[in-house]
């Protein structure tokens, strides 16, 4: 993968660059808040690419910019920031051309592309993330990965179920770790960009550690020691609290009967510079 376009944000980003280059367009939008790792992983595209990119931020400007903001605007990405009660809006047509009039930009110059980078191209993106590592999901009792807004999630069922439904014998199940408190809403926002049909999927609402951007002094001691052991870097507000349930969930006896299990890492590094353990 691309050391700053990386993990499952480059394949998020992938139909949302295709498209704007088909057509023309040179401007990209996107909102996140001060430490997104996807307006991060835009504005490296942009830089490498060549579009221009504007990121929507939550919040007031603060006195002291976050790394990610500092990355983000050297690689040339404009910065506009707005109020909680307007970022809450960021799904609402109506809303997109009042900023596109805000910035004097057309909507035909322009591709906006959503939160985290979801909508229906990031999910068509996403269903690329087993094909590219090469893994035959037919292989694996279970496939599991971290949850934010859910596309990811719903790309790679979708492949699963392509890559399942040719095959004679098999019953890969994806699941799926909600990274936010009270997450049960995803089941529906999953299911929406699923056919009915697509049925090998679950969630687990049990492992946020708190919520979302929360950690619990087992979480960071379990990521430190498992980066010791294995030398592979983990988050702690995603892939972090991924493995920790892995580990929870083998001391418990909750991977009874499994045999090959498939987890998949979706990057996220640089918002550990959030944290004061890898602030610096």
């Amino acid at each position: 993968m691309h050391p700053l376009i990386s993990g499952n944000k480059w394949f998020k980003l992938k139909y949302f660059l295709i498209e704007a280059h088909s057509r023309g367009i040179k401007t990209l939008i996107s909102f996140g808040g001060a430490w997104s790792n996807h307006l991060h992983a835009m504005a490296a595209a942009g830089y490498y690419l060549g579009f221009q990119t504007i990121g929507i931020i939550r919040g007031e400007k603060p006195a002291k910019p976050s790394a990610m903001l500092q990355d983000v605007e050297r690689w040339g990405m404009k910065l506009l920031y707005v109020s909680r009660s307007d970022y809450r809006q960021r799904y609402d047509a109506d809303y997109h051309q009042t900023l596109l009039k805000q910035l004097s930009i057309s909507s035909e110059q322009v591709v906006i592309i959503p939160e985290g980078g979801s909508g229906a191209l990031g999910v068509r993106g996403c269903e690329d993330i087993l094909s590219a590592g090469s893994i035959q999901a037919q292989e694996y009792d279970e496939i599991w990965l971290a949850c934010g807004t859910g596309a990811t999630m719903a790309g790679v069922v979708r492949s699963v179920n392509n890559s399942v439904n040719n095959s004679v014998n098999n019953a890969t199940h994806v699941r799926g770790f909600p990274v936010l408190k009270g997450a049960g809403f995803l089941k529906e926002d999953v299911a929406q960009l699923l056919e009915p049909t697509d049925t090998r999927w679950s969630l687990e609402l049990d492992h946020h550690c708190g919520g979302y951007g929360k950690t619990t002094p087992d979480l960071i001691q379990f990521i430190v020691s498992f980066e010791q052991e294995t030398g592979i870097p983990l988050d702690p507000v995603y892939t972090g609290k991924l493995m920790f349930a892995l580990k929870q969930k083998a001391e418990s006896g909750g991977l009874s009967g499994l045999q090959r299990l498939l987890l998949i890492h979706t990057g996220g590094l640089q918002g550990r510079r959030g944290f004061s353990e890898w602030a610096n």
